[in-house]
């Protein structure tokens, strides 16, 4: 146990070598601290020249029209709802058979057996029925009769459901129009870019499609009520589909 003298003696020591440090602390030259600034590093590095986008839009004719038909059907049980739904499709596939429709540009683009539910407020839901839904998509090579096709395959009473989508199978020629066209389009913007700040438009250094890729936009015609085939499958007009590309061009300056 330390003595009033020791305890005095060491708080006298320490005091001491408090001291010291500081003078020493006082005599050694302060060091400057240095906060450099924050770099702030670019997302893209963006290339020298002139860029710019083009559009561009070609309207042209289909080449197919994608026909959907189907059925719906309610029963007591899965099995009977079912069994409706395959007794009515069978017949719309029948029909497919006779107009010489492949089978390859045949398939089922939906096919449910859906319980039904009567609701009442209070009482725990109650089961009433079941319902079928399938849905055949038939793509026809070309559109003219597509009117006549879409009435023969309704007939018999097999569909209960009907729509008609134009597409274009074969793209490949428009796409290529509409991007000559876009190309020349960012060309333009960018001859006026450069007159704009005094520099001569050099060659193109780059080009890239932006974006999705070229889409075609299908026409759609939904027929929802078998009582309106007769009126809606006399004309059919296809219309005119857009053709859509956008492009990425890089020119250098002259």
């Amino acid at each position: 146990m330390l003595t009033l003298f020791q305890k005095s003696l060491l708080g006298t020591i320490a005091l001491a070598g408090l001291l010291l440090a500081l003078v020493i602390a006082a005599k050694t030259p302060a060091q400057a601290t240095t906060i450099s600034p924050a770099v702030q590093v670019p997302i893209g590095l963006v290339p020298p020249g002139i860029v710019t986008t083009g559009d561009a839009t070609i309207r042209v004719k289909p080449d197919a029209a994608i026909v959907t038909v189907g059925a719906i059907t309610q029963g007591a049980t899965a099995e009977e709802a079912q069994s409706l739904l395959a007794e009515r499709v069978g017949r719309v596939l029948e029909r497919a058979k006779t107009l010489a429709i492949d089978d390859k540009d045949t398939k089922t683009v939906t096919y449910r057996i859906d319980p039904q539910y009567a609701y009442e407020q209070g009482k725990a839901p109650r089961l009433v029925g079941f319902q079928g839904n399938q849905q055949i998509a038939l793509t026809l090579h070309g559109t003219d009769g597509v009117g006549k096709t879409l009435d023969a395959l309704v007939q018999d009473d097999g569909a209960t459901t009907a729509s008609i989508a134009f597409t274009l199978l074969d793209s490949k020629a428009a796409q290529a129009a509409a991007r000559e066209q876009a190309i020349q389009d960012a060309r333009g913007k960018a001859q006026a870019m450069a007159r704009t700040a005094g520099v001569a438009l050099g060659k193109v250094v780059s080009v890239n499609d932006v974006g999705t890729p070229a889409t075609v936009d299908a026409f759609k015609m939904a027929i929802p009520a078998p009582s309106t085939f007769a009126a809606l499958t006399a004309q059919v007009p296809a219309g005119q589909l857009d053709v859509v590309v956008r492009v990425q061009v890089q020119f250098e300056i002259g």
